[in-house]
């Protein structure tokens, strides 16, 4: 069960078992008291794990060791994507990277966006989770290779 349907049984009981195993954020949405102790009634398995976004900005700087700004591609929409977001930015300069925050719209803004970024030099890229990424994505692999612009992928983009 999803973040919706998780959304929708605890909205309707407090007693009832839940056990979630695709929610974003269990702990945001207010289904859980943390992670290691859920408490009441429910329990499961978040989407995703955000501590692996720490490591994305070193992955990227051991890939092009001379990068010192990474544009963050994320859905400003999605709870994921600010999640992965907030831990980016946190770990990024620990390894000489300014994260820059670049929101997902449609291929047009998308493309404006990066093409803008690239122009600053010394960059790459890094592509957050969301439905929006996979929706773009040969746009967003092309654009990586037309700018030729390091990239790591938390999608399935390749």
């Amino acid at each position: 069960m999803g973040t919706l349907s998780a959304e929708i049984l605890f909205r309707s009981n407090s007693t009832l078992p839940i056990v979630f195993t695709i929610v974003l954020d269990p702990v945001g949405a207010g289904f859980v008291k943390s992670l290691s102790r859920p408490g009441g009634n429910a329990t499961g398995f978040m989407q995703f794990e955000y501590s692996l976004s720490a490591k994305w900005p070193e992955l990227l700087k051991q890939v092009a060791p001379g990068i010192n700004r990474a544009a963050v591609l994320r859905d400003k929409q999605s709870a994921a994507s600010i999640g992965q977001f907030a831990v980016i930015q946190s770990v990024a300069p620990s390894v000489g990277v300014e994260a820059i925050p670049i929101n997902l719209g449609d291929a047009a803004e998308i493309e404006r966006d990066i093409e803008a970024f690239a122009r600053s030099g010394n960059c790459g890229l890094i592509v957050a989770a969301s439905s929006s990424a996979v929706v773009h994505q040969d746009l967003l692999v092309m654009l990586a290779l037309r700018y030729k612009l390091p990239a790591v992928y938390s999608e399935r983009t390749l």
